[in-house]
């Protein structure tokens, strides 16, 4: 460790004063000790440290957070991090691990414990500088998959009637199954084939392959089954370039 540069974060002086000669001892010289966020993220754009040890509350508040979610923003330059804290609860668990921290340490902890949790950090972090980005995998062109439970359910774009707005889900109506996603109306719509799925109302796409009649005086659409639903006079026209209507 004698070429890592590490920064601190610590507004307690004798925290500081124990990081500081612990990680002396395994050979670090290169130390900066920073006890408010904004001398933090100074020093951090100043000199990136290879390796940053956080306390979460500085004077009573989580200021290590904030800092945590500064480093997350450098991207190209972000490092790992390890939160110090003496706070137990779960709120605090809860906050810090949004940040995607490196390790998590309650005080009072012991030397050795500290050295390892350094170690296994700047181990992940080169593991995922190395790894190379994900190839993206070409979807199946004509078909989806849709997580029911713990199981995810192959969907044809054929077998899809209409997909509907519900509260701030989708509901993606088929011949004999409904579907309820995680995804806006707007959001899933981009990703369906536009000749075959028209938005048709703000709340329904409908899949033009499954209309059988539709009614213009009365804005009305039928389904193979008899079923039926409205659509609005604002998307009219784009629906109805949907099909071959002669007169």
């Amino acid at each position: 460790m004698t070429q890592l540069k590490v920064l601190i974060l610590e507004d307690s002086p004798a925290e500081a004063d124990f990081l500081e000669g612990f990680l002396r001892q395994l050979g670090c010289a290169d130390i900066r000790i920073t006890t408010n966020l904004k001398d933090a993220v100074a020093a951090y754009d100043a000199a990136l440290p290879d390796i940053c040890l956080i306390d979460i509350y500085l004077a009573d508040k989580p200021d290590g957070i904030l800092f945590a979610e500064t480093i997350n923003e450098h991207r190209e330059q972000k490092r790992p991090f390890i939160f110090l804290t003496s706070a137990a609860d779960s709120t605090t668990f809860r906050l810090a691990k949004f940040t995607s921290p490196y390790n998590y340490l309650l005080k009072p902890y012991n030397p050795l414990e500290l050295e390892y949790a350094i170690e296994l950090a700047l181990s992940k972090f080169r593991q995922e500088s190395a790894t190379p980005p994900a190839q993206a995998v070409a979807p199946v062109s004509d078909t989806l998959f849709i997580k029911k439970g713990n199981l995810l359910q192959r969907i044809a774009f054929d077998d899809i009637r209409y997909i509907e707005v519900d509260g701030k889900y989708s509901k993606v109506v088929c011949a004999g199954e409904k579907f309820v996603i995680q995804q806006s109306l707007k959001d899933l719509h981009a990703q369906l084939p536009q000749v075959q799925f028209c938005r048709v109302h703000r709340n329904y796409i409908v899949n033009v392959k499954e209309v059988t009649k539709i009614n213009t005086l009365n804005n009305e659409i039928f389904f193979r089954d008899g079923e039926t639903l409205f659509f609005s006079r604002r998307y009219i026209d784009e629906f109805l370039q949907a099909f071959k209507i002669f007169k």
